[in-house]
């Protein structure tokens, strides 16, 4: 007797009905206008997932993977959103979304043992804040849109910026994981997975941990992270340099990078440094200048302080092409200053002191409302991409970019395109990553997660024909550009070339690992290139 093939409509029908069981109707929603919305990353568009779920527990996320997994449907994982290279977004029918923001609690802080456990759907913003009340910090403490990003997101796609000077990746932090895997099935990696064992040391035998960080998704669900932990600094100094052009700028990047001086150190190009460099609002500079005054080792040093970026301005900036901003982390105040005299040395060989407002302000604030950075002065839309490479080449990739930007001057001009492009110290290497600002209508992303004053200022952003996939087109040839150049990518996501840019010995290798623990290929199909043949 041949078996009745039931519709798909209808097994969607029962895999909702399953999961309002397992998790009570108000953590599924299926409006579609969230469905549209949760299917989209700050550039590209998904197809839209069937359901969003919103797990509650650790139990109950690895519950609904295995009810979803069971009925032959794909599952992705969205943390707080803010991939550009369709990391979570479903490229299939079929697929439901988690969206992981219930799973944000800070689980445990050991200060006996300097580590914290935290659930997967917990903020940057919200973990430094409960450890910054303990005088305690993780070395990589998140990335500059730390406001919604998740440490399991950020893990998944191994981010860089705050601590990265020195400490370097989001990846570099970790010491143990709690990750659900297609079945269904809780598994703990390091020393946590001993049976009376604590998850206080990462390589416990081989690396488990390392196989699901900076996986985009695709090897398993993170539900629990372990950090290292260090002493929140005692002393900060701060130093912001002008540069004539990239090549000098880099070279001190490049030494303050060698000697390990700087906790942050970034470079801004001249686009950043003029339209994107200003204070919007009144009511967004007065909040600075407040958080500036409190971010001083005493009340006098916070009031000088904030005293001196409000009379600095940002107009500064727009009179000079490249500057290099440094945050400098130290047990005492005398060796935060020697650090940064080291640096001033490094710089004043070609570049020369200005105001340090920018790293002063960024640390005394260092996770913003993300609004800021998904549109450009004048309402553009922004996508950014990124290379990492060793400091020896970080010249020659800004000179191939160049020359790329150059070859598509025409394309630029038509479409009213702006380009920048920001470099960045990740312990003894770098990051280079230019952006695109261009002229187009917004998405509901773009939409939600700006400040409804500054959308009814900008107005509506007409919708420009072609622009959109003039940048789609230039982005593509960017990506194979750094593959030629050796670079690595740390948000792979589903969009840059990782299969094609690696030994397929190799893509072999991570094959059968992905066949192991995901067999038909259900979790975040296409991340990195992968699949179930």
């Amino acid at each position: 007797m041949t078996a009745k093939v039931m519709p798909q409509r209808s097994i969607s029908s029962s895999l909702v009905s399953a999961l309002t069981d397992c998790l009570g109707a108000a953590h599924v929603i299926t409006e579609p206008d969230e469905l549209h919305y949760f299917s989209q990353d700050v550039f590209w568009h998904g197809v839209p997932a069937v359901a969003i779920i919103r797990p509650q527990s650790k139990g109950d996320l690895a519950k609904a993977v295995g009810e979803i997994t069971s009925a032959g449907f794909a599952v992705t994982v969205r943390g707080g959103g803010m991939s550009y290279t369709r990391g979570y977004i479903p490229i299939q029918d079929d697929t439901v979304m988690i969206d992981m923001s219930a799973l944000n609690r800070v689980v445990e802080i050991r200060e006996d043992d300097m580590y914290v456990t935290v659930e997967a759907g917990c903020t940057w913003a919200v973990l430094f804040e409960a450890l910054k009340a303990k005088g305690l910090r993780t070395p990589y403490y998140g990335p500059m849109s730390g406001m919604v990003a998740t440490i399991g997101g950020t893990l998944s796609q191994n981010s860089l910026f705050y601590g990265s000077g020195t400490y370097g990746t989001a990846a570099d932090s970790v010491l143990s994981l709690e990750v659900v895997t297609a079945d269904g099935t809780l598994i703990r990696t390091g020393s946590a997975a001993n049976h009376a064992g604590e998850p206080f040391y990462r390589t416990y035998g081989p690396d488990l941990a390392g196989l699901f960080l900076a996986d985009a998704g695709a090897l398993g669900i993170k539900a629990q992270a372990t950090l290292r932990l260090i002493e929140a600094p005692a002393a900060t100094a701060f130093a912001s340099f002008a540069f004539d052009n990239f090549h000098d700028m880099v070279d001190a990047q490049i030494q303050i990078a060698r000697r390990q001086l700087a906790a942050e150190c970034f470079g801004l190009d001249p686009y950043l440094n003029g339209a994107r460099s200003e204070v919007k609002d009144l009511k967004s500079g007065l909040n600075t200048l407040v958080d500036v005054a409190k971010a001083g080792e005493t009340l006098s040093e916070g009031v000088k302080s904030a005293f001196s970026v409000a009379k600095a301005g940002t107009r500064f900036m727009k009179d000079v092409r490249y500057t290099l901003h440094v945050t400098a982390d130290a047990p005492t105040k005398d060796h935060a200053d020697w650090k940064i005299g080291e640096i001033k040395a490094i710089c004043g060989e070609r570049g020369r002191e200005m105001e340090d407002s920018v790293p002063r302000v960024m640390r005394a604030a260092p996770f913003q409302d993300v609004g800021q950075y998904l549109t450009g002065s004048e309402g553009e839309r922004w996508i950014p991409i990124h290379a990492g490479v060793p400091t020896s080449r970080i010249k020659h990739v800004f000179d191939a970019t160049m020359a790329y930007f150059e070859s598509k001057a025409e394309v630029l001009a038509k479409y009213k395109i702006a380009t920048s492009h920001l470099s960045t110290v990740c312990g003894n290497d770098m990051s280079f990553e230019p952006a695109f600002y261009y002229p187009d209508n917004w998405e509901e992303f773009q939409k939600r997660h700006t400040d409804p004053k500054e959308r009814k200022a900008y107005g509506d952003v007409p919708h420009v024909p072609g622009a959109t996939a003039a940048v789609q087109d230039m982005l593509r040839d960017l990506a194979e550009l750094f593959v030629r150049e050796g670079a690595v990518n740390r948000q792979l996501g589903k969009f840059y070339p990782y299969k094609q840019a690696i030994a397929p010995e190799t893509f072999a290798l991570l094959r059968g690992i992905k066949q192991v623990v995901d067999p038909k290929g259900l979790i975040n199909p296409g991340a990195l290139g992968l699949d179930a043949s």
